[in-house]
């Protein structure tokens, strides 16, 4: 009687799960075996849906601790070290508190609903899709001939680029007008000289290589599950867990290793520096103010690109940003093609696309406006290469340019304002984390510093 229980118990071992389960029946009997199982799925299942032991101390803590997970697009992430979680709280309550009072109003009643955390509010929708479909319409559309490239949008005055970003235009600009001498004809060795105590902390993120991807996959999962674990025991271990093993294997590279192996940046392809990270080469530069945006401007994405990017990247690489933008070229000639949003805009996903677009050698000491939602990219011909990009993030209810159709802040407004309060509490925590704690927190992507 005795053998053939344990004949059963090996059966039952084989049946459920393989050999591996056998020295548990064996050991504790098949009873105690599947209450040891119980138990630990029963340790699994309080893990999620036990309440994390922190407090918050109030409603806008509340938020706070929401907006830490908001994802501007499918593959951004947030660098959640507590560390990090714990500068953000105290930026996000100075921010809270900057914003209109129709945005806090708004950011208030969805505390109180509970839908501060739900994908909704928290996610950006339908940009991967749509610009995957502008994408590959562009360039059927430009190998038909049915796209025709503009080599030549007209030169305005700095004082006029408001206006373009209101008429939704593209327009060239003299860029020496807005930047310091300094930063034309310079080299990664130049901003390595006006750095020396803080080059090493600074990052290099890279489109192919330098630990940027590898973060990403590792991190992206963690935000991704905010809005169904939230503020669970198994959350936490999983950020907690990841957390530590990104800083394991991610292995990121400051500056100096890629100024010193000229031939391993080669690899990275488009690459760049968040350029408050770079405060003696123009990151401390008053941009808005210089171009009549100051009223209109809540924040400003600064990045510093170099690299190299050839023709048949550069098709694949068209995208939009959602805020109007300027681009600038430092040292080198640099191809921009541009398409208005308005040849997709509302249009049939079947319809094919005919019309202009603009393709645009853009010269040293040259800049051009990118208005919201323009679908764009950049081939990038030299391996100097280093150009700026200055991204307009609006307060709340500005820049919603009228009779601006596709204006992505225009559009959302529609439909979705409270979105845009989460948005706007998003990117001003994000400033206020920089300028308080010197931290960047949240990414744009898996290469582009939110600072």
């Amino acid at each position: 009687h005795h053998s053939s229980k344990n004949f059963l118990a090996m059966g039952c071992c084989k049946k459920f799960c393989c050999c591996l389960w056998c020295p548990c029946c064996f050991c504790l009997g098949t009873l105690r075996a599947f209450a040891l199982l119980g138990a630990f799925l029963a340790l699994l299942v309080a893990l999620a849906l036990g309440p994390v032991p922190v407090d918050i101390a109030d409603d806008i803590g509340d938020l706070c601790e929401a907006v830490a997970w908001f994802r501007d697009t499918e593959l951004s992430y947030t660098v959640a070290s507590t560390e990090n979680l714990q500068a953000w709280a105290e930026g996000c309550h100075a921010a809270f508190h900057q914003l209109q009072p129709e945005a806090q109003e708004l950011l208030r009643n969805l505390q109180k609903t509970g839908r501060h955390r739900s994908e909704e509010v928290l996610r950006e929708h339908g940009i991967e899709e749509r610009t995957e479909l502008w994408k590959w319409k562009t360039n059927r559309a430009v190998d038909n001939g049915t796209l025709i490239p503009e080599t030549s949008p007209p030169f305005v005055d700095l004082s006029e680029i408001r206006q373009a970003f209101h008429d939704a235009r593209v327009v060239r600009f003299d860029a020496t007008k807005l930047l310091p001498k300094h930063m034309f004809n310079a080299t990664l060795q130049d901003i390595e000289r006006l750095h020396q105590k803080t080059i090493d902390e600074t990052i290099l993120y890279g489109t192919l290589g330098g630990g940027g991807l590898c973060r990403m996959f590792l991190l992206m999962p963690v935000s991704n599950l905010y809005p169904r674990l939230g503020r669970t025991m198994l959350f936490s271990a999983l950020r907690l867990g990841l957390m530590a093993f990104q800083q394991l294997v991610c292995r990121l590279k400051p500056l100096p290793f890629w100024i010193e192996n000229p031939e391993r940046r080669k690899f990275l392809g488009s690459a760049n520096i968040n350029l408050k990270r770079l405060p003696n080469f123009g990151g401390t530069l008053d941009v808005p103010s210089r171009l009549g945006l100051k009223e209109d401007v809540a924040g400003m994405l600064a990045l510093l690109w170099m690299g190299m990017v050839t023709e048949g990247p550069a098709r694949s690489s068209f995208h939009t940003d959602v805020q109007d933008n300027i681009l600038m070229e430092l040292v080198s000639e640099t191809v921009v093609m541009v398409v208005p949003r308005e040849l997709f805009w509302q249009k049939p996903s079947n319809e094919e696309v005919s019309g202009t677009y603009f393709k645009v050698n853009l010269k040293p000491g040259e800049g051009i406006v990118i208005p919201s939602n323009y679908l764009h990219s950049v081939q990038h011909l030299h391996a100097d290469r280093l150009g700026v990009n200055f991204f307009f993030e609006p307060r709340f209810g500005s820049m919603q340019w009228p009779n601006s159709s596709g204006n992505f802040y225009a559009e959302t407004a529609k439909e979705r304002k409270e979105h845009l309060a989460m948005r706007s509490l998003w990117f001003q925590s994000a400033n206020e984390v920089w300028n308080k704690f010197g931290k960047g927190v949240p990414f744009h992507g898996w290469k582009m510093e939110i600072l």
